[in-house]
């Protein structure tokens, strides 16, 4: 083989490892997408109801799970009406879960408490 030959598959096979590695370290795949803007802030959630544990059956409260966006997820405490003291506020937040089902959009607002919950104060059913 001629050192003229040699060069031109040295520069061949050159360009073509180059041009492997580059295609090796890029990607077909789309940059991934921005996140949408957060559905939550200290005291309040908005997002869509996905799941609902009652445990009015023995006296207890309501958790509501929102997914806020794809794959986040916010707990939601709604209180039991078996406590003391005025009732009428925790009556309305039992009436708005009644009248959701999973799938609904609501927002909560209220206040955190030491497991990053947010114990419902305000709820809404928010319209589709």
């Amino acid at each position: 083989m001629s050192v003229r030959r040699f060069a031109r598959h040295g520069f061949a096979v050159m360009t073509l490892s180059l041009a492997l590695t580059m295609n090796g370290c890029s990607s077909n795949e789309p940059a991934p997408a921005t996140p949408p803007p957060s559905s939550v802030t200290a005291n309040e959630v908005t997002g869509t109801l996905v799941a609902i544990k009652d445990d009015r059956p023995v006296d207890g409260g309501i958790e509501l799970t929102l997914e806020t966006g794809p794959g986040i997820q916010e707990r939601v405490r709604v209180p039991s009406m078996f406590i003391a003291g005025p009732r009428d506020s925790i009556r309305v937040l039992h009436e708005v879960v009644d009248a959701a089902k999973i799938g609904d959009r609501l927002r909560a607002r209220g206040v955190r408490d030491e497991d990053g919950v947010l114990r419902a104060q305000v709820l809404e059913l928010l319209p589709r």
